[in-house]
């Protein structure tokens, strides 16, 4: 068949080798064994693609909803945490010490007439507990 000129170039050439690629794409699995093997490794793969994107997607989701709870665990910590501390701060005043001695304990101070001062005595060097080394 002879080419036809126009006024772009060989259309007909171009529509008619087209044609000829289109009619042997449709033969070509009628003409070779393995194009049901390749079909269906080519749609397997797609599906363990698909899947396998789905589950990453699946597991990011899983991990945002873990973070989030172990987000939310942190901050009730760090406030318990503030609320221990500032209880004890509390607890080691020592007018607060002095209130609640005074109040649950029922103490009191002591007399001064009562306090004891009691002297040290040097202890005997011959008894070699303190200031020898032998």
């Amino acid at each position: 068949m002879p080419a036809v000129k126009g006024p772009r170039g060989s259309g007909k050439r171009r529509a008619s080798g087209f044609l000829h690629a289109l009619s042997r794409a449709r033969s070509w699995p009628a003409r070779t064994r393995s194009y049901g093997i390749i079909v269906t490794l080519a749609l397997t793969s797609l599906v363990v693609v698909a899947l396998l994107h789905v589950w990453t997607r699946l597991e990011i989701i899983r991990i945002g909803y873990e973070l989030s709870q172990q987000s939310r665990l942190h901050q009730a910590l760090v406030q318990h945490n503030q609320r221990l501390r500032l209880e004890l701060a509390t607890r080691k005043d020592p007018a607060a010490v002095e209130r609640i001695a005074r109040e649950r304990l029922q103490m009191v101070p002591p007399d001064p007439n009562a306090i004891r001062v009691l002297h040290a005595t040097a202890a005997h060097p011959a008894s070699g507990s303190r200031g020898t080394r032998r």
